[in-house]
């Protein structure tokens, strides 16, 4: 079984040309309006070698569907039907069992083994490796959410990530345990409220005096700094070789009326919109507080992560916003989720979106603490893949993104990831070259002494910019309950914090929203594009590391090479023509190449996610 398992994976690079840890299989890619395939997904490690309870659920709107679905390319759909292929997994057909019963009203034991399907295990697709003990796709399918699937990780409770959970919990019934539930503590209780609530759909879970099908698990944003150590500390086991943090991110706005409406976790208009205790935004004079524009209320935005503009920022006026009192009044942030799910074993990671709107728009912008986590990530060679939304294409107007991204400002946000990979490199690189003089010193040496005093200035530097982004995030979101301050994370042994100072340094250039057709004319400069360095160059070129300029010193390999870039949740038109997922990669591609004219290329790989289709990583 194993052998069969190696010889897909070998098939397929992971990380770096390393050989995979973790696979992900879509069942679900879509973000509506078809109802058939909307978001789900399947990751498990592959050093559990399909344990029962190995797989993970990521989202379940769709869900036990396309798992029949991509069974019957190997099994009839309906046993001894004749669909499909017209044969059972052992070789019988109905024919043969037809001619048995006949020959005996009451088989004997012998033809009863002759007509029990022997156990299949699959040689490719995405279930290669598995043993299936079922004739039929369905009865395969029920087998594999009954066995293998234990836990499901929901980003947010809209229908499109959770309708198929609901519905398939009328097959839970037959399982030794209850199935999880992993959330955070807001997206648990909406769904107590609104779904398991006796009215939507009958109280199956554990809790309020339920049936017990479904147990829930509530994650501590940012993770739990008590479980784990070194570089697992923070990640909480929700299946068999698997671990997650969660981070909070915005899903646009909700504009039902308050006072008495807001969403657990965020409160518009109070805290979202006032520097930190200290006046300042990452160092920046109160005087330049910064106004934050709604999707809502602006067709047009400039594309990027306000949090990295403290010098040059976007959202700068001199008085509140219209708008942004009008938000004040009427709106509260709707919560979803970004997963980091690891396997423990090997220690690699893909990074798996939510919903989510870009920050340069938000009302309360999250994403950038998301990215900070990536690049250290990316910059130790760990992360290996992203799975983020793009649910329209550019001709989308950002009044109309309802919390959504769209190819220019995935493109920005991207940017935003690959500079703070550009600044968490150069740190691995500093760090290296200390170690290394330390140890070439003599003992008790200058060099020595520099060394060891250099990287305590710079971990003091480390911990007052953990303690800024602490704050930042406090602005974007009410704690969940025992929920701890991301900035009281203990750094583990893997991370690489960027400092405060090269915060202060960072001049995002403003990206003008690009159509489709004018992208070749007019080029997106990179955020990291003309930043003097502390050597007197220029972060695009800063230690070898990121980009090259064109200069002489060599070409380095843009930030991002070697990152999966998956496209979920696209929204179909319905409409003839071209499907919106080909506009959408089109878009995405183009404004690559013109990064790659100007040596500023990111250097992803863009896919677009498919029902039946699987990832290594």
């Amino acid at each position: 079984m194993k052998d069969k398992q190696d010889e897909t994976a070998d098939a397929n690079t992971g990380l770096h040309g390393h050989r995979p840890a973790l696979q992900v299989i879509c069942l679900g890619s879509g973000g509506g309006p078809s109802e058939e395939d909307v978001t789900g997904f399947l990751v498990r490690s592959i050093a559990s070698d399909w344990a029962k309870g190995s797989l993970l659920a990521v989202d379940a709107g769709s869900h036990l569907a396309p798992i029949t679905r991509i069974l019957e390319r190997d099994f009839p759909s309906v046993s001894g039907g004749g669909l499909g292929n017209g044969k059972g997994v052992n070789g019988s057909t109905p024919e043969l069992r037809q001619s048995l019963a006949r020959a005996s009203l009451s088989p004997s034991p012998e033809d009863e083994e002759i007509v029990k399907p022997e156990p299949t295990v699959l040689a490719k697709g995405p279930f290669a490796g598995l043993k299936f003990p079922n004739e039929s796709a369905r009865a395969n399918a029920l087998h594999v959410i009954r066995n293998y699937v234990n836990t499901y990780l929901i980003t947010h409770p809209h229908l499109d990530h959770l309708s198929g959970f609901a519905i398939n919990t009328a097959a839970f019934h037959a399982t030794s345990r209850p199935k999880t539930l992993a959330a955070l503590p807001s997206t648990v209780d909406a769904v107590k409220q609104h779904i398991f609530n006796d009215v939507i759909w009958p109280n199956l879970s554990d809790e309020d005096g339920g049936v017990g099908f479904v147990t829930f698990q509530r994650l501590k944003e940012g993770g739990d700094a008590m479980v784990g150590e070194g570089e697992g500390r923070g990640y909480i086991d929700v299946s068999d070789g698997l671990g997650v943090r969660a981070f909070k991110i915005s899903h646009g706005v909700c504009t039902k009326s308050p006072p008495s409406h807001h969403h657990r976790g965020s409160i518009a208009g109070i805290s979202d919109l006032q520097p930190p205790h200290n006046g300042s935004f990452h160092g920046e004079p109160a005087s330049m507080t910064r106004t934050v524009s709604m999707s809502q209320n602006s067709v047009y935005s400039a594309p990027g992560t306000p949090g990295l503009t403290p010098r040059q920022s976007f959202y700068t006026p001199q008085q509140p916003s219209p708008r942004m009192a009008a938000a004040d009044a009427n709106s509260c942030v709707v919560d979803s989720t970004a997963f980091f799910v690891r396997d423990t074993e090997s220690h690699r990671e893909v990074l798996m979106f939510g919903d989510v709107e870009p920050d340069s728009i938000s009302l309360s912008p999250r994403t950038l603490a998301v990215w900070k986590e990536a690049a250290h990530k990316i910059a130790h060679g760990l992360l290996g893949g992203i799975f983020i939304e793009c649910s329209y294409d550019d001709s989308q107007a950002d009044a109309f993104l309802f919390g959504h991204l769209n190819p220019r400002h995935l493109i920005a946000e991207l940017q935003t990831l690959a500079y703070l990979v550009q600044q968490a490199k150069h740190t691995v690189l500093q760090e290296k070259g200390a170690k290394k003089r330390k140890r070439s010193g003599p003992n008790g040496s200058d060099v020595a002494r520099h060394a060891i005093s250099e990287s305590d200035r710079k971990r003091s530097r480390s911990l007052a910019s953990r303690g800024v982004l602490a704050r930042d995030q406090r602005r974007g979101s009410v704690p969940d309950q025992s929920m701890p301050d991301a900035g009281a994370m203990p750094p583990s042994r893997l991370e690489t914090e960027t400092s405060s100072e090269s915060l202060d340094q960072v001049q995002l250039a403003h990206l003008e929203p690009v159509s489709p057709k004018a992208v070749q004319a007019k080029p997106l400069p990179h955020p990291a594009a003309g930043i003097p360095s502390k050597q007197g160059g220029t972060g695009a070129g800063d230690a070898g590391v990121g980009r090259g300029d064109g200069g002489g010193g060599g070409v380095a390999d843009p930030p991002l090479t070697g990152i999966k870039v998956v496209i979920i949740h696209i929204k179909d038109t319905m409409k003839d023509g071209p499907h919106v997922r080909d506009n959408v990669l089109a878009q995405l591609r183009d404004y690559e190449e013109v990064l790659e004219r100007e040596g500023q290329g990111l250097g992803c790989e863009f896919v677009v996610a498919r029902s039946g289709e699987n990832y290594w990583f």
